[in-house]
């Protein structure tokens, strides 16, 4: 084999190892983004409901603590649902809902007599602009839950997050 053969056979094997590293990269990307959407729209949804049931008097003191108690008991092994992570899902809510005013959507966050129930489907109305014009829903799905935190415990106004949301996924 000649020496132009293996140069354009190792470029060849350059090119394949790159488009396909390109793949297998974008794919890690889009699955990471997927997986921290859902779960920012879990948190979302469980602070809505532990927001409705304990600022509205449903439930007493202790409430919360119990339910993190029996999760844990429940799903071993189970992380991110100590009391106070639950009460950070129902701030994330609360500051959050201002751009979430809309209809429930069918199979959402429902309290019946007989069932309650939870699903993460939704988090923010996809079909409709935020009320802060500025927000870009990508930016905002692209921050993990502990830097949204962050955000809200060290800004006032919804101006100062959006603008913080999108300055750390710009160096995100």
């Amino acid at each position: 084999m000649g020496h132009s053969n293996r140069l354009e056979i190792n470029q060849e094997l350059r090119d394949a190892v790159n488009t396909i590293k390109t793949a297998i990269l974008q794919s890690q990307y889009r699955a990471a983004r997927s997986v921290n959407r859902e779960q920012l729209s879990l948190y979302y949804s469980i602070g809505k409901y532990v927001s409705i049931n304990s600022r509205e008097g449903k439930w007493g003191t202790g409430v919360i603590e119990a339910i993190s108690l029996t999760l844990q008991k429940e799903l071993p092994g189970l992380r991110g649902f100590s009391p106070s992570s639950i009460k950070n899902m129902r701030q994330f809510y609360e500051q959050w809902n201002i751009l979430t005013i809309r209809q429930p959507i069918a199979g959402e966050l429902q309290n019946t007599e007989d069932e309650t129930s939870i699903n993460s489907s939704q988090l923010l109305d996809l079909n409709r602009q935020p009320s802060a014009g500025d927000l870009e829903l990508n930016d905002f799905f692209d921050l993990g839950f502990t830097l949204h935190m962050e955000i809200l415990a060290k800004t006032k106004t919804l101006e100062e997050r959006v603008f913080y949301i999108h300055q750390s996924a710009i160096m995100h």
